[in-house]
């Protein structure tokens, strides 16, 4: 398990990370401070995505292919 920092600038992306990331088995979370949820559910991330920057928590050890997938979400700490 690692956690991955993600951000999304409108509902269209939120969508879209929602479609890509339910194509893949294994579970994923999504956290802010205590919170989680299941980084599946659209109207999870809609109750907390206007709020700050989120932590994916991807639960695999196969995590290349999701995290290209993703990657138009992920911040690059460099930037961040």
């Amino acid at each position: 398990m690692k956690k991955y920092p993600i951000r999304f600038n409108n509902l269209e992306e939120v969508t879209t990370f929602v479609k890509t990331v339910s194509r893949y088995d294994c579970d994923m979370d999504l956290c802010r401070g205590s919170i989680i949820i299941d980084a599946k559910s659209i109207l999870g991330i809609m109750t907390i995505f206007p709020e700050a920057d989120l932590e994916l928590v991807i639960h695999t050890n196969d995590q290349e292919s999701i995290l290209k997938s993703l990657s138009a979400f992920l911040i690059d700490k460099k930037t961040a």
